[in-house]
Order: C-alpha cells, then structure tokens, then sequence
C-alpha cells in the first residue's frame, strides 16, 4: 500500500476498504495534502481490479459519511453540509476518471463505496483541525481517568433539573450520548498519554494497527518516515471511533498488555447513542429513542465499571515509582 494511504482513509472508511483491499504498486499514484492522487498514465493501463481499487483510494481519502463531521437537524429534514456536499460516488468518480476507464468500472467502484448504505457523501477536511492539535496533550497518567469522573460527576447532577416532559427528555438524550462521548475521550486520552510515555506500548500499537503494517516505504525513506512516525500515530489515535469498541479495543488493550474488559453491555448502549446522534433521536423505525432515568444511572455505572478495570490493570502493569 502507499505510504501515507492509511493517514487519509479515516474511521469507517478504513475498515471498509481493507476489508477486500487490493495492493498498489508505488507507480500507482501518491499521497498529497489533499488526498490520494492516481497516476493517470498507469491508471488508464491498469488491470480492472487495481483501476478499482485506486479510484476507491482517491474517493475515500476525499469524502466520507456525513455521519463522522455533518451537523444534523430533524427540523431541517437531514444533515447540513455546511462544508459542501452532498456528493454523489458516481457522478464524483464519472467526472474525475471517466476519460480514463470504462463506465462499467466506474459503476462498479461506485457499487462497492455504496455498499455499506451511503449515498451522499460529505467533504474531509484535509486542514489542520485546532482542537484535534491540542486536546490529546495528557500530561499526567491520572488526567484521563479524572476527566471521565469529572464528565460523569456532570452529568449526575444535571440529571436532576427539574424540567417539563419534553424538556427533559430532550435533556436525558443530550446526558446519555456525552456519556459515550466521555468514554470515547478517556480512551483516546488514555491511549494517547502511554504510546508518549511508554516506547513499548508505542511500538506494539505501530505493529497492531493495520493501516501502518500494510505500507511499504521506499529504503531512501526509512528515516524521513520513522521522524514523521510520532506525529502519525497520534493523527491515528484522533481519527480512530473510540465507541467502536469491538474494533479499538483489541488494539488498546494488546498495545498496553492489559486484560480486555467485557463491552458486550455497553455496546447496547452505543447502539442506542447511534440513534441519538445520527437519527436526530429515534430510532430506524422512526421512534422517539425515549432515555429513562435508570438508563442513564445504568450507563453511567458500566462506564465507571469498565475504566476502573482499565484503570486496576494498567496500576498492575505499569506500577508508579515511589518519588
């Protein structure tokens, strides 16, 4: 694969397109600020399935599901592509290639991107993000699991305002999904504060996280790569989706060497965020996605369950030095 590929294919997308991933050759094309760019000379030339695969490249380091970084109104009827958009798969890969391959390609490079149900696509943002620069700075082991205390500690209390039904209920959705978001940021957080500290949990992350074992670097740059390999790592810790528990936590825990806590019920609970943030609050059926207060108290309790289990393991393997 080339070099930086796994930089730009992001969240869902990279699971999508490893899944049946075909390798390019280096003539293939290169990786620019703003996305994969095919060699249009080798493109037109190249076997259907590799046309396939660099046109997918080029499409997903560029647009993704408005579901990752799109406002979302139900009063305005969907999402608000406030970064441009929507996007078609076909008509973006007719207009960039169809000089290039045959429209039967093209229709099935579309197919494949569409086939996980997405059909409007929204722009990536290819510019430095400010608050991805800064908020993964973890200065201390303890700050990520005082921060989730913290968030939760929050959200008990606002739990008990004392608002009308419809108020409230709105109220309980916006307390359910920080929940998630809470757990999403102590483990991005924790992650982040040990492959800085640790060199060991940094390597083994290099070497469990597919998108950095899959690329090939010419010998010329080995060193470049290895100075820029810091700075990549964290970029993949930002753009990894921490709810998904099922995919991050295999690399969590194996890059810590910790015991792997049990997600089973609080992926319930992701589910149901997904209908919180994603569906304007109802569910695929079109229900209200109605949070009850044991809910809540329920969600809050796995979560404190489940980071001091992380926590307890983490003291057992990387006890701290008495000063």
């Amino acid at each position: 694969m080339l070099k930086n590929l796994g930089e730009l294919l992001s969240m869902g997308q990279m699971d999508r397109f490893y899944d049946d991933q075909v390798d390019l050759p280096l003539e293939a094309g290169e990786d620019t600020a703003r996305g994969f760019e095919p060699n249009e000379e080798w493109l037109e030339d190249a076997e259907p399935q590799l046309q396939n695969a660099a046109m997918k490249a080029w499409f997903l380091s560029r647009y993704w599901d408005p579901a990752n970084d799109t406002p979302y109104s139900s009063d305005a009827g969907g999402y608000i592509y406030i970064h441009g958009g929507p996007y078609d798969a076909r008509e973006e890969l007719e207009a960039k290639f169809g000089h290039l391959v045959t429209e039967e390609i093209i229709e099935k490079s579309a197919e494949d991107l569409e086939s996980e149900g997405i059909y409007e696509w929204a722009p990536i943002h290819t510019e430095p993000d400010y608050d991805l620069a800064f908020e993964l700075e973890i200065s201390a082991r303890e700050n990520p699991y005082q921060g989730l205390t913290e968030r939760i500690s929050e959200v008990a209390s606002l739990a008990k305002q004392d608002l009308d039904e419809p108020k409230a209920k709105l109220l309980f959705q916006l307390l359910y999904s920080h929940l998630i978001s809470a757990l999403e940021a102590y483990l991005a957080e924790t992650m982040s504060y040990w492959v800085d500290s640790e060199q060991k949990v940094f390597r083994r992350f290099v070497q469990g996280y597919k998108p950095f074992q899959d690329r090939k670097v010419r010998i010329s740059e080995i060193f470049d790569s290895l100075e820029s390999l810091k700075g990549d790592v964290e970029k993949q810790i930002n753009l990894l989706v921490w709810h998904r528990l099922d995919s991050v936590m295999p690399l969590f825990c194996e890059s810590l060497e910790i015991e792997r806590p049990k997600i089973a019920e609080l992926m319930k609970h992701v589910l149901v965020r997904h209908d919180i943030v994603h569906r304007g609050g109802k569910t695929r059926d079109g229900d209200i996605v109605n949070v009850a207060a044991e809910q809540l108290t329920e969600l809050q309790k796995l979560i404190m369950e489940f980071s001091d289990k992380i926590e307890k393991s983490l003291s057992q393997r990387y006890p701290e030095t008495a000063p």
